[in-house]
C-alpha cells in the first residue's frame, strides 16, 4: 500500500490515507499500480453494476419493461429522494409487489433534505429510502422471471444469487468456486476478490459494451449507458458518483463501495480502475479517483474545473473557517520514495 492522500491543517499534515491503485485494460493487463494488485477486498456495493449484468442478460429487464432509468438506480447506492423512491416502487408495481418484499433493510437516506424532512415530520425511514433498494427490486424481478421463489432471495443459497455469482466469476476470470463471501450491509452476498480482478469486470464492462459480437453486449452496453444518461439515478443531487458521471459526458462511469472501494469504467482504451483507501475513509477516496483521472487524460479541463471541489476538498471548523484541506499526494508512475510524515509542512513534501 501508498500514502494516497494526505489531510492537512495549517498546512501541516494531520493525517495520512494508504491505499491501493490498480488500473488495467480488458486483457487483464496491469497498467498501473500502487500497491500489490492481487491485494483481495470485498468488492461491496462497486460490484452493482455487474451485479446486474444478469437481470438484462436474461432478458428480465425487457420483460418487466425496465427503462433505462430503472435500470441505473439497479446499479446505484442512492441517497434515498423521492424520484429514487418512486422509480422503486413503479418497479415493484409492474412486479405487483410490494415494498416490504424488499429485504435489504432500513436506513436513514444519505439526502440531506430528505433526511431532515423525515425528522420535521416526525417520519420513520422506510425501505425504500435504503441505498440498495434498486438492486434489491432488480433481484426480485430476475427471481420472478426465472420463476424462482422470491422468499429468501438474498441467500448465498438462493438460485438467483447463484447466477450472479456466476456472472461475477465469468467477467473477472475467476472459478465460481474460488470466490469467497461475504454478507453486504443490505444482506446480499458480497465477493472478495483481487484488486486486478475488480478493475477486470470495469474494463470488460466498457469493452464488451463496445463489442457487437460478445454475448454480453446488450447487457453491457445497457448498464453504461444508463448509469451514463441517468447518473442522478446512481447516487443523487450533489454526490460525487452523480457529479462525476454528468461532467465527464459519457466518457466514463464511476461506482462507490463501502469501506472507500471505488471503481471506474473509462471509454478510451477501455480501462477499468480498482482504488481502495486501506482504512475505509470515503473521505479520502474523492481527491484520490479525480487524480487518476487527471493523471490519465480522462477527462477535460472544463470537467476538472468543474469537479474541483472534490479534486482537493477544505476543511472547515464549526466558524466556517477553512482550517486544511485533502490532497492527492501519489504519482502513478512510481511509488514515493519520501515518506509523507505527520506534523511536516505539506509543503516541503509535495
Amino acid at each position: 500500500m501508498e500514502p494516497l492522500a494526505v489531510v492537512t491543517r495549517n498546512d501541516y499534515i494531520e493525517s495520512i490515507h494508504y491505499g491501493y491503485i490498480t488500473i488495467v485494460d480488458a486483457s487483464g493487463k496491469v497498467l498501473y499500480n500502487l500497491g500489490n494488485p492481487d491485494t483481495e477486498i470485498y468488492f461491496r456495493s462497486s460490484a452493482k453494476p455487474i451485479q446486474a449484468i444478469p437481470l438484462l442478460h436474461s432478458g428480465a429487464a425487457k420483460a418487466f419493461d425496465f427503462s433505462s432509468q430503472d435500470i441505473a438506480l439497479v446499479c446505484a447506492s442512492h441517497s434515498g429522494q423521492k424520484f429514487h423512491q418512486q422509480a422503486a416502487v413503479d418497479i415493484l408495481n409492474r412486479l405487483h409487489l410490494e415494498p416490504e418484499h424488499l429485504h435489504c433493510g432500513i436506513m436513514f437516506p444519505y439526502n440531506e433534505a430528505e433526511h431532515q424532512r423525515l425528522l420535521k415530520e416526525a417520519l420513520m425511514p422506510t425501505v425504500l429510502h435504503c441505498s440498495c433498494s434498486g438492486k434489491h427490486a432488480g433481484i426480485l424481478a430476475l427471481a420472478k422471471y426465472r420463476g424462482y421463489s422470491i422468499d429468501a432471495y438474498e441467500d448465498f443459497s438462493h438460485p438467483v444469487q447463484k447466477e450472479i455469482l456466476e456472472t461475477i466469476a465469468y467477467f473477472t476470470d475467476e472459478a465460481v468456486d474460488s470466490i469467497p463471501m461475504g454478507k453486504d450491509g443490505c444482506g446480499i452476498p458480497i465477493y472478495l476478490l483481487s484488486l486486478k480482478k475488480i478493475a477486470l469486470s470495469y474494463a470488460r464492462l466498457i469493452q464488451w459494451g463496445k463489442d457487437r459480437k460478445h454475448i454480453y453486449h446488450a447487457a453491457c452496453k445497457a448498464v453504461v449507458d444508463a448509469m451514463s444518461q441517468f447518473p442522478e439515478m446512481v447516487s443523487g443531487d450533489s454526490e460525487f458518483c452523480t457529479e462525476l458521471m454528468q461532467f465527464a459526458g459519457g466518457k466514463i462511469i464511476g461506482k462507490v463501495g463501502s469501506e472507500a472501494v471505488y471503481c471506474l469504467g473509462i471509454q478510451e482504451n477501455n480501462l477499468g480502475v480498482c482504488v481502495k483507501i486501506v482504512d475505509g475513509n470515503e473521505r479520502a477516496i474523492y481527491p484520490v479517483v479525480i487524480e487518476i483521472l487527471k493523471t490519465l487524460g480522462a477527462l477535460n479541463g472544463t470537467a476538472l474545473s468543474n469537479l474541483n471541489q472534490w479534486h482537493r476538498p477544505l476543511l472547515k471548523n464549526n466558524l466556517n473557517e477553512v482550517i486544511g484541506e485533502i490532497i492527492p499526494v501519489f504519482d502513478l508512475h512510481q511509488p514515493r520514495r519520501n515518506p509523507y510524515l505527520m506534523g511536516k509542512k505539506v509543503t516541503e513534501l509535495l
